[in-house]
């Protein structure tokens, strides 16, 4: 390939969300497995960079943690760290006197800013820089605006466009990809994490050129892998019974992810068939008000409440056990930029059920039951299936191991890096 590339990688989101909660979603494993992999690649020299200043020291542990024998070569730090904490000093400082104008507080920052970069080099600092790449976030400004560097930002979905009801806050500026959107044009370079998300992007920010999108399909961990005889070990660790057959759910219990219609309808397809052997375990996300909302929309929920049992957060090394001992695995999300539960369950030698909407098709292909999100009869009808049908479920689990071994982050990042070839 000739020389090596040099690639400034912002690895903010490593530090942000290393603990091991709910709060470290597929994003951080996302970022995490993209670094591991361009680490490995003897065509690419790693810059690692961190846009919040206050960060950089867990980031530095974060990396020696997760990367002891790393060769990164710098961490630069964006002067956006102590600009955010004067910026913060002055906010309050208008508050307090409110007969500053909106104008003068404006020409302050302003000037805070240019007084806190005027001695910083920026383009010297990247002289060597080929290739900036932000796997979550914006582009700093003193990035953006050095011409020799290609800039690269990896895209998810366009969820809040498509279901703003989901989002009730109404200051959008508090996410994270506002500031990302906000950039979007058509001089610089983007990958999406499915065909489906960049058809998405391109037709709502018309300004993007479609040649400079480039899908790259997600992988999910080497550890997802059949582990049934860990199964039980896992389920007696979470206080779930081993003596009862389960379908299993992994997701947060967001309104997008269906988890109520799907736990809904399990009760109908249990009540219409006297099903006495099985129970629903839901893994991950917050219980808060899942069981209020299910009492309202079930007159006798009541009656069925010991057979739907909350995991709450699973560990790293649980998930592989739960997934190969289930019976069948529920995903039937409104939209989702990738679906990676699916993956891992049909890695585990999973069968699955999932929509078969946006992305998900790209994920399961013909190796699991697919039907609408927002079909209880369907629901029903899948759950019965996978029950009644043993070699529909012993064939979708070898298909659909076989087609999970078609992903890699290797492969992710490989097409990556041919891209970053391919324009510099």
């Amino acid at each position: 390939m000739g020389k090596k590339i040099n690639i400034l990688f912002d690895a903010l989101t490593l530090a942000e969300n290393d603990e091991k909660t709910g709060n470290r979603s597929g994003i951080w494993f996302t970022v995490y497995n993209i670094l591991k992999e361009f680490a490995k690649n003897e065509n690419v020299n790693i810059y690692i960079y961190c846009s919040k200043k206050k960060f950089a020291a867990k980031l530095t542990k974060t990396l020696n943690k997760y990367f002891p024998d790393n060769n990164f070569n710098k961490l630069y730090i964006d002067s956006l760290g102590p600009l955010e904490y004067e910026h913060s000093k002055l906010t309050c400082a208008y508050k307090a006197k409110k007969k500053f104008s909106t104008k003068l507080k404006l020409f302050f920052v302003s000037a805070l800013k240019k007084a806190l970069n005027k001695n910083v080099n920026y383009e010297k600092l990247t002289k060597d820089i080929d290739v900036y790449f932000s796997p979550v976030y914006h582009i700093p400004d003193e990035i953006k605006n050095i011409k020799s560097i290609k800039k690269y930002t990896l895209l998810y979905d366009i969820i809040p466009i498509l279901f703003p009801n989901y989002f009730s806050d109404k200051d959008m500026d508090k996410y994270w990809f506002t500031p990302v959107w906000k950039q979007l044009n058509n001089n610089d370079y983007y990958f999406t994490i499915s065909e489906h998300t960049k058809k998405d992007f391109v037709e709502h920010f018309p300004q993007m050129d479609a040649d400079k999108v480039t899908p790259v399909l997600l992988a999910c961990s080497e550890n997802f892998k059949p582990e049934k005889e860990k199964t039980k070990a896992s389920l007696e660790k979470y206080n779930l019974p081993t003596d009862k057959k389960y379908i299993f759910s992994l997701c947060t219990l967001e309104p997008r992810k269906n988890l109520i219609r799907a736990v809904k309808c399990f009760i109908e397809f249990v009540n219409k068939n006297n099903i006495n052997d099985m129970v629903y375990i839901l893994g991950g996300g917050s219980w808060d008000g899942f069981i209020e909302k299910m009492e309202k929309e079930i007159p006798d929920f009541e009656k069925y409440k010991h057979l739907i049992l909350r995991a709450g957060y699973i560990d790293d090394e649980d998930l592989a056990p739960l997934y190969s001992g289930a019976e069948w695995f529920v995903y039937t999300s409104e939209y989702e930029g990738f679906g990676l539960p699916p993956l891992e369950a049909m890695s585990c030698g999973c069968p699955v059920i999932t929509s078969n909407n946006s992305s998900l098709p790209e994920v399961v292909g013909d190796c699991g039951i697919m039907i609408d999100y927002d079909s209880d009869e369907q629901h029903i009808n899948a759950y019965e299936t996978y029950y009644y049908n043993y070699n529909m479920r012993k064939e979708n689990a070898e298909k659909g191991l076989k087609r999970a071994k078609e992903f890699s982050w290797k492969k992710c990042a490989d097409t990556m890096i041919k891209k970053f070839y391919e324009t510099i």
